[in-house]
């Protein structure tokens, strides 16, 4: 049996294990050299060097770029290439320093960039570009955003690029935001990924966006999430409540979630059942909450009623009694909810009221996957 090793001696295992991967990088390098030299990339009609190396060694193309960076830039830099060969710095914080070397830092930076690490190494490389107006105006017009739906919509991917400041001012409020639904998942237990909190602040900033346009529409009536009426079209056939094939007029396909976070909503909502493509059934009874019950609502709870939530952003009514399940609109089947909590917690990740938590600490259950139905009870004696 192996012996156990103490948290010190794993740490020095992995080491040398990386000071090795640095010392073969190493003589990667040297061997990209002389391929480059013996004209390689003639013998397949490759692109690039980049490209052969890619090919030759099946890494990504992030590592192909930079054994053929050092093969071409690191002998000029000694203190870099010979702490390589030794296997005293890794290969990523050797081409983190080349970069910074060859951006203009001096070699008295170079040396004290060895004690700082990776991320800040990068930093101070970035502070050695000098931008020029030129670089100013063509990072302006290279910027772009692009959002793409899945054949289906019931997914979207988003990427771009624009220049630093403008990324700066989005990457700060989406950050914030994130840093905002961080505490308030972090006082009632509900746990998520940064990448999750920040698609949530994204969404939220959108919705606040189109919300506050909506609020200021004369011809949209108070206590509706969004103008007009929200017809969704429902398979009948469908029995199972786990799934559902729903479908909202010029919009995308949606799942039981959806669904019900548009049915508890706000907005008009009309239903109607298809059987075979046919209308079967058309259901108009999920109106707005009328504004003044909204209000009552808001004045009794005074805040989010989720026991440990202090958060007041976007605090909205809920039915305890889904809409789904024959809940109305009446104050006693209403509880107040900040955004969180409410598309989040609930209509997002499957949670639901206890029904026997008191109705200003209000506790969250986890649906079983696949039980639509009402709210378990709790058996928490407590």
């Amino acid at each position: 049996m192996t012996e156990a090793l103490s948290i010190n001696e794993l740490e020095a295992e992995l080491a040398d294990r990386e000071s090795r991967i640095a010392l073969l990088r190493a003589e990667q390098v040297v061997l990209v050299q002389r391929a480059e030299w013996a004209q390689a990339t003639q013998s397949d009609g490759s692109r690039s060097m980049e490209e052969w190396v890619q090919a030759r060694l099946d890494v990504r193309p992030e590592v192909a770029r930079d054994l053929v960076l050092a093969s071409r830039r690191i002998a000029r830099h000694r203190t870099i290439s010979h702490r390589l060969a030794d296997g005293r710095i890794s290969f990523d914080r050797a081409i983190a320093t080349l970069r910074y070397a060859e951006a203009g830092a001096t070699p008295e930076q170079v040396d004290e960039s060895f004690e700082r690490d990776l991320g800040t190494v990068s930093r101070l490389k970035a502070r050695q570009r000098r931008i020029t107006t030129e670089d100013e105006s063509s990072l302006f017009t290279d910027r772009y955003f692009v959002v793409q739906p899945s054949l289906d919509e019931s997914t979207y991917r988003m990427w771009g690029q624009v220049p630093g400041a403008m990324g700066r001012t989005v990457e700060k409020a989406i950050t914030q935001r994130a840093d905002e639904l961080r505490l308030i998942a972090e006082s009632t237990g509900v746990s998520s990924t940064r990448g999750q909190r920040q698609a949530d602040s994204l969404v939220a900033i959108a919705r606040d966006s189109l919300d506050a346009e909506v609020h200021n529409r004369p011809d949209v009536p108070d206590g509706r999430a969004s103008g007009g009426q929200v017809t969704v079209f429902v398979d009948a056939s469908v029995r199972d409540a786990a799934e559902t094939s729903a479908e909202i007029m010029y919009g995308p396909r949606v799942g039981p979630n959806t669904l019900e976070a548009m049915l508890c909503g706000g907005a008009a909502v009309n239903v109607v059942g298809l059987q075979d493509g046919v209308p079967v059934v058309t259901s108009r009874a999920t109106r707005a909450i009328p504004r003044a019950i909204r209000d009552r609502v808001a004045h009794r709870d005074g805040g989010c009623t989720i026991d440990g939530c202090t958060s007041r952003y976007r605090l909205q009514p809920h039915h305890i009694v889904r809409v789904a399940d024959g809940g109305t609109n009446d104050i006693d089947n209403l509880t107040t909810l900040c955004w969180y909590h409410h598309h989040v917690a609930i209509h997002g990740s499957g949670y639901q009221i206890d029904p026997e938590s008191p109705p200003h600490r209000r506790r969250l259950l986890r649906c079983p996957l696949g039980n639509r139905g009402p709210p378990p009870r709790s058996h928490d004696p407590g």
